[in-house]
């Protein structure tokens, strides 16, 4: 019975080494927490967490209070996107629109809408604005919608629309 007693001891002691054991496929750190530690002054207002590239690894996007827009990478490394990216309330929306290509982020399109902006089930974006009447007072909705172009690498816009 004895005998029993050590088997059982010491199989219990290695299987609570291996299972304390770091593993190597641990959880990416939280990226607001890399964030706080690199730029401590920024508080996070909006998170978003996805596999962006398909290498079945997540990476993050943070905006802060401030307006700034941070990328989180699958390895960890806070990358600045851009600053002061602003809210203009109560109804006006920003649009930047980046592009990841190679592991790098590329402004590709920036708009404001002053009534709204949406993106559609195609993935076209579409910019609402009001179009204020010369005489009489009141306005028109207005509408531009931008899709992407692949082959020219950029976004072509038709209807009215309003870049900054």
């Amino acid at each position: 019975m004895n005998m029993r007693k050590r088997r059982l001891a010491g199989w219990l002691t290695s299987l609570l080494l291996v299972a304390s054991a770091p593993s190597a496929y641990a959880e990416a750190p939280d990226a607001k927490v890399l964030l706080k530690q690199r730029f401590p002054g920024d508080t996070v207002r909006l998170l978003k967490t996805a596999d962006l590239n398909n290498d079945q690894k997540k990476e993050s996007f943070l905006l802060t209070e401030s307006g700034n827009l941070y990328l989180v990478n699958s390895k960890g490394v806070v990358v600045p996107i851009d600053k002061k990216i602003v809210d203009y309330l109560p109804s006006n929306t920003q649009v930047s629109v980046y592009r990841l290509n190679y592991g790098t982020l590329t402004k590709k399109l920036q708009f404001m809408g002053d009534y709204g902006a949406e993106i559609d089930k195609k993935g076209r974006l579409h910019q609402y604005w009001k179009d204020f009447k010369d005489e009489g007072g009141g306005w028109d909705l207005a509408e531009g919608i931008f899709t992407w172009d692949a082959k020219a690498g950029k976004y072509r816009a038709t209807g009215n629309y309003v870049l900054q």
